[in-house]
């Protein structure tokens, strides 16, 4: 039976044009009545007893699946949308409560700390301060710094003396980022993408590139796909603490051998990962949820 779906995204424009991911078209192209929608988009009606939920003029309040793609800034208006449609039984899948989607670096990082290299958060504002911190944090110079909101390898620089920290902030592709996040360099043998889905590892792909970011398929890095238990086994395992459908664990190997997590992304891009291991990841993402939808049904 065909769902109707609102798919929510901050993303749903680039300038003026309207942006098609690939889960979204997939979606369109198996003939669900999808709802496509900027959460500004949507208008709040509440009544004596009932609430419900337009999107231009048309009440969506009946929706079986919501697939949520957002970060900061609209907290509150889309858990607001979420609360009135699970409400009404729709199904949710990338807004998991538990862990709330505006911090989910942060929030990600917070359970699995032992994972992950030593790091500092901080803000724009007193930025000053925190090069007193290194000592504190046994983060010593250089060190890698990066937007605590970013994404897609933008904004991730090595950082070697003082005047490269102040001048890293004269960067206008970093105007909007208020959070950062300052990690310990570690000496890297290999880097690598291990997607998720279900609690259920889809396999490995590993980073090439030259450079910090050049090994960001975004940044024209090249992705190559294997199986791997130990790295498999070890994304596995940690999703178990999380509470997201959807997990792209970026682990790294030292030289010494031992493995470290750079992030854990609750909505990974899966375009270089589903380009290098041939699987049509949005058709595996959207058949999960539908799996998932009739379970919860």
């Amino acid at each position: 039976m065909k769902k109707k779906i609102l798919f929510l995204t901050k993303f749903k424009y680039k300038g003026s044009e309207i942006r098609e991911p690939a889960l979204y078209k997939y979606i369109k192209e198996q003939g669900h009545k999808v709802y496509y929608a900027h959460p500004n988009e949507i208008h709040i009606v509440l009544g004596d007893n009932d609430a419900k939920v337009f999107l231009e003029g048309v009440d969506i309040s009946e929706v079986d699946i919501i697939i949520s793609r957002n970060s900061r800034g609209l907290v509150e208006k889309i858990d607001q949308i979420i609360k009135i449609l699970k409400s009404k039984g729709a199904v949710v899948f990338g807004h998991e409560e538990e862990t709330p989607f505006s911090y989910r670096k942060f929030g990600n990082h917070f359970r699995l700390l032992k994972y992950f290299p030593k790091t500092i958060y901080f803000s724009r504002s007193n930025k000053e301060e925190v090069l007193k911190l290194l000592k504190d944090a046994k983060i010593e110079i250089p060190f890698i710094v990066k937007p605590e909101g970013g994404s897609r390898g933008v904004g991730i620089a090595l950082i070697k003396d003082k005047k490269d920290f102040e001048k890293y902030f004269k960067n206008e592709e970093l105007d909007h980022f208020s959070d950062f996040i300052i990690q310990e360099y570690l000496d890297v043998l290999n880097e690598y993408r291990v997607f998720v889905l279900g609690k259920k590892s889809l396999g490995v792909c590993e980073k090439i590139g030259n450079g910090l970011i050049a090994k960001n398929f975004a940044q024209g890095g090249k992705f190559i796909y294997f199986r791997d238990k130990e790295l498999e086994s070890l994304a596995e395992r940690l999703s178990l603490k999380l509470t997201h459908h959807t997990l792209g664990f970026d682990v790294i190997r030292l030289r010494n051998g031992e493995l470290k997590v750079l992030e854990v992304n609750s909505w990974a891009n899966f375009s270089g990962f589903g380009h290098a291991s041939n699987i049509n990841m949005a058709e595996k993402i959207f058949n999960y949820y539908l799996e998932c939808f009739e379970k919860e049904k």
